[in-house]
């Protein structure tokens, strides 16, 4: 008997809630997987660069990665001095905090010992004392040892993956090839992978450099005004900007608190949340348009339910990937007649 169209429509979106929650359950081996895979992408163009200077690829694999895994212990290393000092002023900054919030906070006060004593006064009297039901939590270091097995599992998947993606050079668009019956078919294979390269490589290192510039930027502006462990802040301040939207109001709310602690006058405060504000202003207005033209038109609003649905399934790691894996999403909608109608959607 055929499927009406009612059973059709509850069919796709049973699918769709298997999917995700197929996701959401898998994300230990996904997740990894899914960053190597993009990382392998932007990394991709550099392996064929030097195995045309006569590398082979498993060599040349293993320099990417060697100067990738020192670029990133460098960049801890400078980091974690700041960072502990931050962390170690983090009392004294937030009581000075607590002091400046102190008179805003003052109405909310009265209305809750408005309400205090509207309770009181309400209150019956021989009522029951509701019982108290606590939830015992598992110990604090229980939780660091897990979460810290699980990250290092995950960086060992994906430096494994990424190492044998990289040296296999073509090896799998040419299985890939092989399996498709029809020259056609073929044809379509080797464009769509060859588009998806092309774009979600220039992509990701376009925008990998613009927010390594604007990270500079920032942190010299913080640097100008006084800010305490400058660096820190252009480093956050860059990886805020892989988060669409909500990346900005983060980053500058952070600015703002830490200057409000931080800096002496009103002045001063204002200024660093106006020159994180000002700077990604540019960045999204002038230079990334400039870099990347029309070649990422995608729909604000899906972008924002990505990184919404990113965060659900994946956590921080989908947040930052969840841009990348729509423009592979849009890229692969295009390719196909029967797709596009969901490649106009994921459009601007």
């Amino acid at each position: 008997m055929p499927i009406g169209s009612v059973e059709r429509r509850c069919l796709i979106v049973l699918t769709g809630l298997a999917i995700f929650y197929t996701f959401y359950f898998t994300r230990a081996i996904l997740l990894p997987t899914t960053l190597a895979v993009m990382l392998s992408l932007v990394l991709k163009p550099v392996t064929n660069r030097l195995h045309r200077w006569g590398l082979p690829n498993m060599l040349a694999a293993m320099l990417i990665l060697t100067a990738f895994c020192i670029a990133t212990l460098l960049g801890a290393r400078a980091l974690w001095e700041p960072t502990a000092e931050l962390m170690g002023e983090a009392p004294k900054s937030l009581k000075v905090l607590g002091e400046e919030l102190r008179d805003l906070a003052t109405p909310l006060q009265q209305i809750k010992d408005a309400q205090t004593k509207v309770a009181d006064m309400t209150a019956v009297s021989g009522e029951v004392t509701p019982l108290e039901v606590r939830i015992k939590q598992p110990a604090l270091s229980s939780e660091m040892l897990n979460s810290t097995g699980g990250f290092a599992t995950g960086v060992v998947i994906t430096v494994s993956l990424l190492f044998f993606l990289l040296s296999a050079g073509d090896h799998f668009m040419v299985k890939t090839v092989e399996v498709m019956p029809t020259w056609r078919e073929k044809r379509d294979v080797v464009v769509l992978l060859q588009d998806l390269q092309s774009k979600v490589s220039t992509y990701l290192g376009a925008i990998t450099l613009i927010n390594i510039g604007l990270g500079v930027v920032i942190g010299f502006g913080m640097w100008a005004i006084g800010m305490p462990n400058p660096l820190l802040w252009g480093v956050l301040a860059a990886l805020f900007n892989y988060i669409p939207f909500a990346g900005l109001v983060l980053g500058s709310g952070l600015v703002f608190l830490a200057a409000m602690a931080e800096l002496p006058t009103l002045g001063e405060q204002l200024m660093a949340p106006a020159i994180y504000l000002g700077a990604n202003g540019i960045e999204a207005n002038l230079v990334t348009p400039a870099v990347l033209g029309r070649s990422i038109s995608l729909n604000p609003v899906v972008i924002l339910l990505s990184v919404f649905v990113g965060g659900w399934v994946w956590g921080i790691g989908g947040i930052f990937l969840a841009v990348p894996m729509l423009l592979v999403l849009k890229i692969a909608c295009d390719h196909y007649r029967s797709l596009q109608p969901i490649g106009v959607f994921l459009s601007s």
